[in-house]
């Protein structure tokens, strides 16, 4: 077995190269907003593989009642002829090497990591040694920087009020592709503040539909509401018996009182605050309270479903699949392909035996909520972070929850 094949690319200079740009119904070129490919070209991207010791990358986030955060790499590279050096004139590069530089790191030809260089670092060693790291962040960092002015938008779905954001004038997202559900939850018409941070707001509607808002492995912004992610079947099984996809190195299981929320306090503009509480759980946890008083839901009857579904999910612990490492060098190239592939809200499965004890085994669905590489010349080590899906009820058209006598109905 050997390492997956890994290159890093860099934009220098983003002058469009002449020729084949974007396409009408290309699947890559004809994406809207795709910043690769313009109508009067594309971006040449430099391959800097041969100079590189190191990357890592951090996608996703830690807990699965935490919002996503912007994705991050850091690319170590070897600097002694200077080519990355901002003061070298002499440089291929000159005068090219500054901030806000396209970049996307792919393994076995699958992308891994997209974004843009935030920052150029140096480093000198006698007698002329020069590393540099290169930061990068994913198009979260822009939404983070960008702000609405004051409106009051139509009453839409969720996934239309997403759209409606990003269309602002004083927005006008292009930094990356995008990908919007249409959304279950209506959203009112309440007015958003003036300078707004455009982050912040997309994290309410993603609240109010108690959905997904992250970026890809591409760059491409995603909003995923939560039946479209419910509904896919899984790829992966992770097995520590050969039975799977995969194998582990290390398994996290974890349970615990941070989780625990027997009260929850919901409330939109649209009236009164809803609470809804579990009696049970109270008298055997007492009241942990759960605040999501921030909401854009049309009605109080939404914004109470979402008390009832946020209770339902979290009144009483349980034994979760928290997250697994692997080594990607002890695979097929197949199955790295594979693992590779996993992606922000992905389903898979992760089953653990034991020798005593009973049961002999257990098998869990879990949601990828996080990703991180860490890449040497030597190894390629893939680490996931999970949320758990086992108190999901059964949800209709599910390709897991939706199979009579498998989920349960709550």
């Amino acid at each position: 077995m050997a390492r997956p094949t890994t290159t890093v690319e860099v934009c220098f200079d983003e002058t469009p190269g002449s020729g084949d740009g974007f396409k009408l119904d290309d699947t890559e070129k004809g994406v809207l907003n795709n910043p690769y490919y313009l109508l009067d070209g594309y971006l040449v991207f430099v391959d800097v593989t041969s100079d590189v010791q190191r990357v890592t990358v951090n996608r996703g986030r830690s807990r699965e009642l935490d919002q996503y955060s912007a994705g991050t790499a850091t690319i170590e590279l070897k600097n002694k002829a200077r080519k990355y050096d901002p003061l070298n004139t002499a440089s291929a590069y000159y005068p090219y090497v500054i901030p806000r530089r396209y970049v996307r790191i792919k393994s076995n030809s699958l992308p891994v990591f997209a974004g843009l260089v935030n920052n150029w670092s140096l480093s000198y060693e006698k007698p002329q040694d020069s590393f540099v790291t290169a930061s990068c962040s994913d198009a979260f960092a822009l939404l983070a920087g960008q702000n609405v002015a004051a409106f009051t938008p139509d009453v839409e779905l969720s996934g239309s009020r997403f759209s409606t954001i990003l269309n602002r004038p004083e927005v006008n997202f292009v930094g990356t592709s995008v990908s919007i559900d249409a959304g279950t939850s209506t959203l009112g018409a309440f007015a958003v503040s003036d300078n707004e941070v455009v982050l912040n707001y997309l994290h309410q509607i993603e609240s109010s539909e108690q959905g997904f808002v992250f970026c890809s492995n591409a760059n491409t912004l995603k909003f995923k509401d939560r039946n479209s992610v419910l509904a896919q079947t899984g790829s992966v099984a992770f097995t520590d018996d050969g039975s799977g996809t995969s194998g582990y190195m290390t398994l996290d299981v974890e349970t615990g009182d941070d989780l625990i929320f027997n009260r929850v306090v919901a409330q939109s503009p649209a009236g009164a605050a809803q609470t809804v509480t579990d009696a049970t759980s109270i008298a055997t946890y007492d009241i942990s309270t759960l605040d999501r008083t921030d909401l854009l839901n049309s009605d109080v009857t939404e914004v109470l479903s979402i008390a009832d579904l946020l209770l339902t999910t979290y009144r009483n612990p349980e034994v979760r699949f928290t997250g697994l490492s692997q080594q990607l060098t002890r695979l097929s190239t197949g199955n790295q392909n594979l693992l590779l592939g996993l992606d922000l809200t992905d389903l898979a499965t992760v089953k653990r035996t034991y020798t005593t004890g009973s049961p002999a085994s257990v098998t869990k669905y879990v949601l990828v909520e996080g990703i991180s590489h860490s890449i040497t010349a030597n190894e390629h080590i893939i680490t996931y972070r999970f949320g758990s899906l086992s108190q999901v009820g059964f949800i209709l058209n599910s390709g897991i929850f939706g199979i009579l006598d498998v989920a349960s109905i709550t």
